[in-house]
């Protein structure tokens, strides 16, 4: 790490090697969404989106994405609607995609009250907006801050108080999450985090390593080819998507580590997803290699994607009563080279490319 004083008496300002700009897109669907460019020495770049509940849309290393941008683009949430499937008219992929606060995955009919696709909160403007560069010894620490409310009269008035932190040196960065119960009745609570995995990180020859006990395909052609839940392969035509749900064990700690090696035959870049489990217990796969939808998305919830109804037919369904707090922490970090790919899966209990 490169000492402070021998780092700003070379540079005019900060913003030459890093830091938070904000910028608002200027045309299309996309026009005046609010996003904070948020760019590390390390050469990771961020870019976080307070009109769309603070969600991180472009996540690149060194210039190159790591995620994947679904063929809407960026879209102004003044275009969402919450009917059956229509969310997906808005899904943009991007990093991450929170799903939820109140209901999460297929649309539903729960005790009277019809749900689309996903929730509403990606599609959720922020509030108190704030964004900081602030030295600690010769590191400095870039911090996004936000509160997205999903709220309506007679329903759910939930509260996401968002944090997302990396700094100047780092190839990572930490999601923390507070969701808060300021209504009067006990509330659902489902929520998802959609990481969106994409080329050139994601390739024919990627391979997921994890500690997954068990896997249980959500449809039958998931099913069919269950056995390779772990590997990806090369865009097919008319094939479809995949979805797993896992059951992951847990480090001393009680966090979860998903390794994504981008290519098994080098095995010398990829990235690293940890959560802490107690709060997000569920492990979603959601696996799509068509053209246009070279995809793998690995999310950390606290239900499965199937809807809420199903949810609460499971006996799993969360709640949240008045007053009460409920947090959520998530890592994603760039593994750049052989050895902290290696690191990363003795991590794992000592997993290496060959398994």
């Amino acid at each position: 790490m490169m000492e402070k004083k021998h780092l700003l008496d070379r540079i005019g300002r900060l913003s030459q090697v890093g830091g938070i700009t904000p910028f608002t897109h200027a045309e299309g669907k996309a026009k005046g969404v609010s996003t904070l460019r948020v760019r590390t020495a390390a050469g990771l770049e961020l870019w976080v989106v307070p009109d769309r509940g603070m969600d991180v849309f472009e996540a690149s290393f060194r210039g190159q994405s790591l995620c994947w941008h679904s063929p809407t683009g960026m879209v102004h949430p003044a275009f969402f609607s919450s009917r059956g499937l229509e969310w997906l008219k808005a899904f943009a992929g991007g990093m991450l995609t929170t799903c939820g606060i109140s209901t999460v995955g297929s649309p539903s009919v729960d005790q009277g009250e019809s749900l689309g696709l996903h929730g509403p909160i990606a599609n959720t403007p922020a509030e108190q907006v704030a964004w900081s560069e602030k030295w600690v010894g010769d590191d400095c620490l870039f911090t996004v801050s936000g509160s997205v409310r999903e709220a309506w009269v007679h329903g759910p008035n939930l509260v996401l108080e968002r944090t997302i932190s990396t700094s100047l040196h780092s190839a990572s960065f930490a999601l923390h999450d507070v969701v808060v119960n300021h209504g009067s009745k006990d509330s659902p609570l489902m929520i998802l985090y959609h990481f969106n995995f994409g080329f050139p990180l994601l390739t024919e020859r990627s391979k997921i390593f994890a500690r997954s006990a068990s896997q249980e395909a959500a449809t039958p052609f998931a099913a069919a080819t269950g056995a390779d839940w772990d590997r990806f392969g090369a865009p097919e035509r008319g094939i479809e998507e995949r979805v797993y749900f896992h059951r992951m064990e847990t480090d001393e700690s009680g966090w979860v580590s998903v390794v994504l090696v981008s290519d098994v035959e080098r095995s010398n870049y990829g990235v690293r997803l940890r959560y802490e489990a107690s709060t997000l217990p569920e492990f979603v796969e959601w696996k799509m290699n068509a053209p246009n939808h070279f995809v793998l998305g690995l999310e950390p919830g606290n239900c499965r994607s199937l809807g809420r109804a199903a949810e609460r037919a499971r006996g799993t369904l969360q709640t949240l009563a008045p007053g009460e707090q409920r947090e959520f922490r998530v890592e994603v970090t760039v593994l750049d080279g052989a050895d902290q790919v290696r690191e990363a899966l003795q991590g794992l209990g000592g997993l290496d490319v060959g398994q």
